[in-house]
């Protein structure tokens, strides 16, 4: 039981906010209950939950949906934010049990999950052994655990600018709980119960061939501005590190590779995934740390090792590129809530060196220079739920990611001059994984390989794979899986070409058979010759019979979305596309990426099923429609000599 003082909230001594934060009183819950029954929950169709779907092992690989970013109520800002869902509660909403939140809003997946990590922040371990474990606690310790008795934000807030100053501090009041002893060996022991009980759960929740839980945790050092430099670390099974490192004892990520490696022996295996690199101010794809040291040699090799993906999509936005930044993308939009700095900004806009595509472009600059390429990443896609309800993305389910800070729906529909906007959030994505099995080891051996996806919360199936061999006959054959293997590579794969001849991409996708069609298929590919940097966009296919222009692009499709219900255009999109696309302007002496972005047609963002919610006006802020998409991980065509 968490320890709250008799007052019910006292000030913690280092808080200098004072805002508003909310008394979990029963007559504010019951008021909170009344709001959120009086939301008309039938203005719109969703579909009826669907059981799980059980695969048996396929050497040609299974399809497997999860989620490797979620925040149970044992992470501090979770608690704080109002999310009382425990390890337990998150568990069994991700194999399909409906969920509450304290503002009576119900939650559930339209389908259960394949696969799960319940990545809570490690900084935070000791704090919640202490505040829901600990007795007799001195005087600021027992006030900073009695902050935690009701929701605030400036609580979190103020608690997230104490880490920025560098080094992590141990605060004073651990060091008196600990007898004076401020070392960071001193805040990982006291921790170490929460790690121990985060690997149990993952251990009794894991049923191989049904569902695969992994033991994780989020590793999050904080940045000014509320930005972040965070990674998830996951394991492979039961053989973890002894302890869930954090900024306190690795201040930097290179320190975090290190000290992993070496406590990570025999059996044991991690590898890290970063996540929200548009709020990195610029860090993502940095040549120096968090505290400005130079990447060693040493340091780009454990990166290039233990981290083969990155986080393309969750709740805090799209980080595949931004327009404008070296690209006329228009699809890089899509849910990107930051500008773009302008001259002399550092915080809270997006660097040249904090989105995706820009990083893969670096990678083969550094390939080129030092034969090490560290930005030879995958894509997954996540939620950063706080509400312990992982993979939930459906945009009329989604309830906010913040507890009772954007619920129930009037709080997600209010208008703040700040990038904490619950309107500019999203639902999330997932991580598609192409997996022989539904194990934590085969999945785990697919996602070292790159071979996985990320989507914007929608269940797209999608192929990619590349080689000299492919021809559009093996689109409808039912080998046409096995020979893209067979003669080639698949997504997060390298290739390098003999001869001059062009290659050769085949793409597969099918939509979401509980969403709607698909739009248009591109290929993506990045290159970089005498210094310069370049991207070509090209739809390979396109539904309703639009064929590409002489530019490689399709025109527009009209299919209008009806906002007063939410019902899609009917008779458009396709439910597969698929081609065989190649390169003619390949050249085989420049290193190239390539990767596949499949369109869904446009159906309601969350903030119209919400505005229908409470019968109100939609909002002007955010548009009312988008486009679901998923992105391969990409493919990269070496040169002989490389």
């Amino acid at each position: 039981m968490l320890v709250v003082a008799a007052s019910g909230f006292a000030v913690y001594k280092y808080r200098q906010a004072t805002s508003s934060f909310i008394a979990l009183t029963e007559e504010n819950l019951a008021a909170l209950e009344v709001e959120t029954a009086a939301q008309n929950e039938v203005a719109f169709m969703r579909p009826k939950p669907r059981a799980m779907l059980l695969q048996a092992p396929n050497t040609d690989k299974n399809l497997y949906f999860g989620d490797l970013h979620v925040h149970s109520s044992l992470s501090f800002d979770s608690y704080l934010f109002g999310n009382r869902n425990d390890l337990d509660q998150a568990y069994a909403f991700a194999k399909g049990e409906p969920l509450k939140t304290l503002a009576g809003e119900i939650l559930q997946l339209s389908r259960p999950l394949d696969f799960v990590a319940i990545t809570d922040h490690s900084e935070s371990f000791w704090m919640m052994d202490v505040c829901f474990n600990g007795t007799n606690l001195p005087q600021a310790m027992a006030d900073f655990c009695a902050g935690f008795g009701n929701p605030s934000l400036s609580f979190f807030l103020t608690a997230m600018n104490l880490g920025i100053d560098r080094p992590l501090q141990i605060p004073d009041f651990l060091c008196e709980l600990i007898d004076g002893d401020c070392t960071a060996r001193a805040a990982i022991e006291q921790g170490r119960p929460m790690w121990e009980l985060i690997k149990a759960k993952a251990e009794e929740y894991n049923q191989p061939g049904v569902f695969s839980a992994f033991a994780a945790y989020e590793y999050s050092p904080p940045l000014a501005g509320t930005g972040k430099l965070h990674r998830n670390v996951i394991f492979r099974n039961q053989h973890t590190s002894t302890y869930a490192y954090s900024a306190f004892d690795a201040r930097t990520a290179p320190i975090l590779w290190q000290t992993l490696e070496d406590d990570c022996s025999g059996d044991c295996e991690f590898l890290t995934i970063p996540h929200n690199l548009n709020k990195t101010w610029g860090l993502a794809y940095a040549q120096q740390t968090i505290d400005g040291d130079i990447y060693s040699r040493e340091d780009w090799e454990r990166r290039a090792r233990f981290e083969p993906l990155i986080e393309l999509y969750q709740i805090k936005g799209n980080s595949e590129c931004a327009i404008g930044l070296y690209t006329t993308d228009e699809e890089c939009a899509f849910e990107q809530f930051l500008p773009i700095c302008a001259e002399g900004e550092t915080l809270g806009c997006i660097h040249p060196t904090s989105m995706a595509r820009d990083g893969l472009k670096s990678g083969l600059e550094m390939q080129e220079a030092m034969g090490i390429n560290p930005f030879q990443q995958g894509f997954i896609g996540a939620t950063d739920t706080h509400n312990g309800n992982p993979g939930d993305t459906e945009e009329y389910d989604f309830r906010g990611a913040a507890g009772l800070f954007t619920s129930p729906a009037a709080k997600r529909l209010a208008l703040r001059v700040t990038n904490r906007m619950p309107l500019l959030r999203s639902p999330g994505g997932l991580a598609g994984v192409w997996a022989i099995e539904n194990t934590r080891d085969a999945l785990f051996d697919s996602m070292q390989q790159r071979e996985a996806y990320a989507t914007s919360g929608t269940r797209i199936r999608l192929r990619f794979f590349a080689g000299d061999g492919l021809t559009v006959q093996m689109l409808d054959s039912p080998n046409g899986v096995a020979s893209g293997y067979a003669n080639g590579v698949a997504m997060g794969g390298q290739l390098t070409l003999t001869g001059a001849g062009e290659p050769t991409f085949m793409a597969l996708a099918e939509m979401d058979p509980m969403t709607v069609p698909l739009d248009r298929m591109q290929v993506i590919k990045g290159w970089v010759d005498n210094g310069q940097r370049y991207e070509k966009i090209v739809d390979v296919a396109c539904s309703n019979g639009r064929l590409p222009d002489n530019d490689g692009r399709c025109a527009d499709l009209d299919a209008p979305v009806d906002l007063t219900n939410c019902q899609p255009a009917e008779s458009r999109g396709a439910a597969q596309l698929s081609a065989v696309w190649s390169d003619s302007d390949y050249d085989p002496a420049i290193s190239a990426f390539y990767y596949v972005r499949v369109l869904e047609v446009p159906t309601c963002r969350w903030s119209t099923y919400d505005a229908l919610r409470l019968g109100r006006e939609l909002p002007t802020t955010v548009p009312p429609t988008q486009r679901e998409r998923a992105w391969s991980s990409p493919i990269w065509l070496t040169p002989e000599a490389s």
